[in-house]
């Protein structure tokens, strides 16, 4: 191979084979009929390939490592025509590319391909060049992908930088979001009271949305994060009063506050950028999941509100926390 690497060297290469039998089945005569003769590279089958992908690709210890998986590797031959000796063959090869990162191999390119050649009885010699070339094929196949794909695949990407931040609009529509300067009022409870013995029912909740770019390198993720409650999803009875919103307020900054323990987690992480989005997902699902908690811990303590002393220890508990984020002052 005539190539030089500008993004990556060769580490290893892994057999991934379910079938290990010798690398290629050979007719050896007119009157071999469907008997084939096993034949192995020299060294053996990751021997020889091993040898083949380091001497033909020059290697780099500074650039990306690269392990290649070989799930099959094979030469299948077949009499064709036995009045005229001729054979018919194909190579066969399935290659995984995966990037060594962190001692974690990143999934980035497979290669499914081979060759299809005819041959007469005898002449031996030129399925070597054929399978070589079907190889160059392969490895080939990876060099253009990776020079090219080096500089907009995230998965190629050397290192991630993450900015959060809130979103903070005051929409005049179905939904508010958390603002600490834009306390709730009881015109932001629209929705039509439900049956039982609560006076008010907030629905607050978070969200969040990600916007990535590739950037010399660099995976740059831009969060935006969103606490808000749903004004029709959300209901009073008539006769509330200060006491019972500030109840409700609490509800909306408990879940300020898990959105503030998430940006202090992600902010604490060290994202890869193979896999920074499941990491960025699972998160956000585990701070739903605790905010869910939290919510029924403050409702069941305070009895939704009516322990007026549990309500100001928890309204202590609650204005602590956001000040210690840098929410309210």
């Amino acid at each position: 191979m005539d190539v030089t690497p500008s993004q990556y060297f060769f580490t290893k290469v892994e057999d991934k084979r379910s079938d290990r039998t010798p690398v290629a089945f050979l007719v050896s005569s007119a009157s071999a009929g469907a008997n084939l003769n096993l034949v192995d590279l020299r060294g053996g089958t990751m021997g020889g390939l091993e040898a083949f992908v380091f001497g033909a690709v020059p290697r780099n210890p500074s650039l990306r490592p690269i392990s290649v998986h070989i799930r099959d590797c094979k030469i299948v031959e077949k009499l064709a025509d036995s009045s005229r000796g001729v054979i018919e063959g194909d190579v066969y090869l399935d290659f995984g590319y995966f990037l060594q990162r962190n001692g974690e191999p990143v999934h980035l390119l497979d290669f499914q391909g081979g060759m299809s050649y005819k041959r007469r009885v005898g002449q031996v010699a030129v399925i070597e060049p054929i399978f070589r070339k079907s190889l160059v094929n392969a490895l080939t196949y990876f060099h253009n992908w990776v020079e090219r794909e080096a500089g907009t695949n995230e998965k190629l990407a050397d290192r991630v930088s993450v900015s959060m931040r809130d979103y903070r609009v005051d929409n005049r529509d179905d939904t508010v979001f958390y603002d600490p300067k834009r306390p709730l009022s009881w015109s932001d409870f629209k929705g039509r009271p439900r049956m039982g013995n609560f006076a008010a029912s907030i629905f607050a909740s978070i969200a969040y949305e990600g916007d990535t770019k590739l950037v010399d390198g660099e995976v740059q993720i831009d969060l935006m994060f969103k606490t808000y409650m749903l004004k029709n999803s959300s209901w009073v009875r008539p006769g509330n009063n200060d006491y019972g919103l500030n109840h409700e307020q609490r509800h909306f900054d408990i879940a300020q506050i898990i959105t503030e323990r998430l940006k202090r987690r992600l902010g604490t992480m060290d994202l890869l950028p193979h896999n920074f989005d499941r990491v960025v997902s699972f998160e956000f699902l585990e701070s739903y999941r605790e905010m869910n908690r939290l919510q029924e811990q403050y409702d069941r303590e305070t009895s939704h509100g009516m322990d007026r002393a549990a309500q100001e220890r928890w309204n202590a508990i609650i204005d602590d926390e956001l000040r210690s984020f840098g929410v309210m002052d």
